[in-house]
């Protein structure tokens, strides 16, 4: 049986956060939500930013990450529409990351402390954010599995099935997300050097073409 590259987990995709709580708590939710577009390789936050708020991507692509003790960028994750991030305030904080658009993204934006009193104070909202956690978590448990493959091949081979993805941006435009990864990004994901990347994709093309 062949194992899916993503989770087939996708219960919380029933359920719409920011239609529940504008139905049940607009009053309340008034003044904690806004929206706003970033524009391709601009910065949401950085490490030094002031994090009071919780991200959901509405249109776009973000990537995640976090610098090495050098200064160097490196990027952990890449999140697509309906994804959620930032920081809970739950690390002592230890909180070090950075957001940066892939594309023209467009963001939906909540009020950290609302958000976490909506999660805790509803069911509907609990039951919901805990099964987009789970997503999450078995997602990088997917891509960290791949870190223990034997050869770059295989793990470049994983991730262009786990990116194969059309993205849309935030003026409509339609992207293939494996397109705009750099060879570094590719590289910091399944724990290999950009010329690691460069070489095992000349290979791949290389390579005689199946009849």
């Amino acid at each position: 049986m062949s194992i899916p590259v993503r989770p087939l987990n996708e219960t919380h995709l029933g359920f719409d956060f920011f239609n529940f709580i504008s139905n049940n708590h607009s009053s309340e939710s008034f003044g904690k939500i806004k929206e706003i577009t970033v524009k391709k390789n601009e910065y949401l936050y950085d490490p030094s930013s002031e994090h009071l708020f919780i991200f959901e991507i509405l249109d776009g692509a973000v990537k995640l990450g976090s610098y090495t003790d050098d200064g160097e960028e490196f990027t952990f994750d890449v999140l697509l529409s309906t994804d959620f991030f930032g920081d809970l305030k739950y690390l002592n904080n230890q909180f070090f990351e950075f957001s940066k658009a892939l594309v023209d993204t467009r963001i939906r934006i909540y009020n950290r402390d609302f958000f976490k009193k909506m999660v805790v104070q509803s069911p509907e909202v609990s039951e919901w954010f805990i099964s987009y956690l789970v997503k999450r978590w078995c997602s990088t448990e997917k891509k960290l599995k791949k870190l223990h493959e034997k050869k770059a091949q295989e793990k470049l081979m994983f991730l262009s099935t786990y990116f194969d993805l059309t993205v849309q941006d935030a003026n409509g435009k339609s992207f293939n997300l494996n397109e705009l990864l750099t060879q570094k990004d590719l590289g910091d994901l399944i724990g290999v050097t950009r010329q690691t990347v460069a070489n095992s994709s000349k290979v791949k093309l290389r390579e005689p073409a199946r009849r």
